[in-house]
């Protein structure tokens, strides 16, 4: 069976701008892969990497017909004990021989998924979700051959990775090169390197504060996604660049799904919205024109249909971001809402961020502790406490460690890692 990730590699090297460019470091790249055993089927972990050398390792993994996972590190599961690790010097084998990871029949790409509302999961995006994302990118950014797409966000990340592709994919040139500081990609815009940049909020306001000193380049479209824009950023962006900030929505386990100017935006192409109706609130479930393959391990059959975990009000075919929906918990072998639970200590006036999680007792590992990181300077201790005792019978309270701000990740999602460290060195032993 051809899996499609060999024609993946050719049709982006048959419409690549930069062919003359990245050609040679792929065949580089892929003979290296094949000398240390890389075969079809396999996942070759691209650990550490940034910018366009993962673009460049993903391709030359796909001209072997391997799999590729771009990643910080690599997930300690025994799909990661299983892949050869591609880090900037060398690639590794797999400790111990073995076969290729099952159900990767279609797989272009395994990402591991932001675990804000959990541990991250290895999910797994088809060929079809691949080719399906970077139509929805190449028409709702109005993308062309002419475009110089500028993507300064970590490629490791679903987000950044599905905006490169997709501009590979659509004959672009693509200069993404990490944002180290913000001066460097406002130079790079208002020279005229860029005509379209990818962002998130965190990055759009860090470069709306940079002064313009100099060039006559033009912005033609500025995406900003893994986060809400607000009024007051989109007017400073547009104030600086003048182009106001459209928006981008979508998820690890489908790509990106909507693009407007408001709101989250509008459904892309092959996109259509089953949940909530029109001016209504409720659950974004969604029909997709690819399959979503799921999880890497798991037995569910790719579908088309996908629940975001996410509370909207719909606004006709504009969609407004509520809040997340935060699955129930499970603690000690029983479940806590956790979604009202967050609700309540959000209540507490000063409160900006709660995150929920559940954590063994490194003392006695069978028990688990339900821990809430409550963010905010300006909440006080007495209003935690008197929220929490208005919790019903049967709901556990949970143990509170305070933090100025919460930990986030690259794209400005919470990060459990950190969150983790925080709630261990905040509780006395």
């Amino acid at each position: 069976m051809n899996s499609g990730r060999r024609d993946l590699a050719v049709r982006v090297l048959d419409r690549a701008a930069q062919r003359a460019e990245l050609l040679p470091k792929i065949d580089h790249l892929r003979d290296r892969l094949d000398a240390v055993g890389v075969r079809a089927g396999d996942v070759v972990a691209l650990e550490g990497l940034h910018g366009g050398d993962v673009l460049v390792a993903a391709l030359a993994a796909w001209r072997l017909d391997a799999v590729p996972m771009p990643c910080r590190s690599c997930p300690d599961t025994p799909v990661g004990q299983r892949a050869f690790r591609l880090g900037s010097d060398l690639c590794v084998p797999p400790p111990a021989p073995g076969p290729p990871p099952d159900g990767l029949a279609s797989t272009a790409v395994l990402h591991l998924s932001s675990g804000s509302t959990d541990r991250p999961k290895i999910v797994k995006r088809g060929v079809p979700s691949v080719l399906t994302e970077a139509e929805g990118y190449l028409t709702g950014l109005s993308l062309d051959p002419t475009d110089r797409v500028l993507v300064p966000v970590p490629l490791t990340h679903s987000y950044g990775w599905g905006v490169a592709m997709s501009a590979l994919l659509g004959g672009c040139a693509v200069d993404a090169a990490p944002m180290v500081r913000p001066a460097t990609v406002a130079r790079k815009i208002d020279s005229g390197a860029a005509t379209v940049v990818a962002l998130t909020a965190p990055l759009a306001r860090l470069l709306a504060d940079t002064p313009r000193r100099s060039g006559s380049g033009v912005l033609r479209r500025a995406i900003v996604g893994a986060g809400q824009v607000g009024d007051e950023l989109d007017a400073a962006f547009a104030s600086r660049f003048g182009v106001h900030l459209t928006r981008g929505y979508g998820c690890t386990e489908t790509g990106g799904t909507f693009i407007g100017d408001r709101g989250i935006g509008r459904p892309v192409v092959g996109v259509e919205i089953l949940h909530p109706p029109r001016g209504a609130r409720g659950e974004l479930r969604l029909r997709l024109a690819a399959p979503v393959e799921g999880y890497l391990g798991a037995a569910t059959p790719p579908g088309r249909e996908w629940r975001t975990g996410d509370l909207v009000h719909r606004d006709g075919e504009v969609v407004h971001f509520v809040e997340r929906l935060r699955p129930a918990l499970r603690v000690n072998g029983r479940f806590v809402d956790a979604y009202h639970l967050e609700r309540l200590l959000r209540g507490v006036p000063g409160v900006e961020a709660v995150y929920l999680l559940a954590m063994a007792d490194p003392r006695a590992p069978e028990i688990e502790t339900l821990y809430a990181m409550v963010a905010g300077t300006e909440a006080s201790g007495a209003d935690i406490d008197a929220h929490l005792a208005e919790l019903p019978d049967g709901v556990p309270a949970p143990r509170v460690v305070r933090c100025a701000r919460l930990p986030r990740d690259a794209v400005g999602k919470p990060d459990r890692e950190r969150i983790a460290a925080l709630v261990r060195g905040g509780v006395p032993g």
